[in-house]
């Protein structure tokens, strides 16, 4: 293929996600095919190219098309390089302090969770995630906030691909139970854990949303289970989502 050939090619696939939006979410192929001019059989190959790199999906019963995970991906590490990190670290550093235990920054890449900031407390006996490594989506609080609000089809992806194998005490390793865990998460707003990756470790986790309301990180703390209370879970539940919110607030300012 020519230099020419794959601009072309680029232009077209940028045409072809370019069609999608709010007002507009999903298409079928005959109609994205009068919206861009596009013969079915050239504009099919690549939106299956498109589905196979994760970039494009199709509905298992209406068989529309629709973006796929990977963009979301994309845009959760575009905004870790951009400023998140930074944007972050005050509100956990005062989290720290709120609480007195480790804070812990995490996104989501295909199937893992990443640590990409964390602030230690001063603790001598404290828990801890190093930036940059990663961890399987299911266990931990910092985990699980962020794969129970994946789409379905990315957690049985994930179940499917990855396993979920145990890794302490109490790892969920049932995918039934997982999948109560994962609702009960989406309705409480928060996420917690004991001895799920680590002995003796506690630890509770919050959604950080975009504007849009999207779930682009989780923010946890961390902390060994002799300083567990039941009533010091809610309110270290209750710091960290304020700290969440400001996140939250100071990602739209800094635009």
């Amino acid at each position: 293929m020519s230099s020419k050939d794959s601009v072309r090619t680029v232009s077209r696939l940028v045409e072809i996600l370019n069609c999608f939006s709010k007002e507009q979410a999903t298409w079928s192929l005959k109609e994205l095919s009068l919206k861009l001019e596009f013969p079915k059989s050239t504009l099919h190959r690549y939106l299956v190219s498109l589905e196979f790199h994760g970039i494009l999906r199709r509905g298992p019963t209406d068989g529309l098309w629709r973006l796929g995970y990977q963009l979301t991906t994309w845009g959760i590490l575009a905004a870790a390089s951009s400023g998140l990190r930074q944007v972050a670290k005050p509100a956990m550093k005062d989290l720290v302090v709120a609480t007195g235990e480790t804070a812990i920054l995490t996104v989501y890449q295909p199937f893992f969770i990443e640590c990409i900031e964390k602030v230690e407390t001063t603790h001598p006996v404290r828990m801890t995630l190093d930036v940059g490594r990663t961890r399987m989506p299911h266990a931990g609080a910092s985990s699980k906030i962020l794969m129970a609000h994946l789409p379905e089809e990315e957690i049985q992806s994930i179940v499917r691909e990855r396993g979920l194998p145990k890794l302490c005490n109490n790892t969920i390793t049932n995918p039934h139970v997982l999948k109560i865990e994962l609702a009960k998460i989406r309705e409480q707003g928060y996420a917690q854990s004991k001895e799920e990756t680590d002995m003796d470790a506690w630890g509770v986790a919050v959604p950080v949303y975009d504007e849009e309301g999207k779930v682009i990180a989780g923010l946890g703390i961390a902390g060994p289970i002799s300083r567990f209370r039941e009533e010091l879970a809610k309110n270290h539940i209750k710091s960290c989502e304020e700290a969440a919110n400001r996140i939250t607030s100071m990602l739209g300012k800094s635009k």
